[in-house]
């Protein structure tokens, strides 16, 4: 569990990055460093999602 903890916060730092570093000369940096902030949340709730989905189904056993 530990190293998901790991690998989920590093993906979701250099997707927040890489969103940052393609949206902010676009868009601005209030609108870019929003975005970049949502991408790097998403990637939090699908994985907290997917935890708890996992969770209910081995208490279905």
């Amino acid at each position: 569990m530990s190293t998901g903890i790991k690998v989920i916060a590093l993906c979701s730092i250099v997707m927040a990055v890489l969103t940052a570093w393609q949206v902010v000369p676009a868009l601005g940096w209030v609108e870019g460093l929003l975005w970049s902030l949502g991408y790097g949340v998403m990637v939090w709730m699908v994985f907290g999602v997917m935890l708890f989905v996992f969770r209910l189904l081995r208490k279905a056993r």
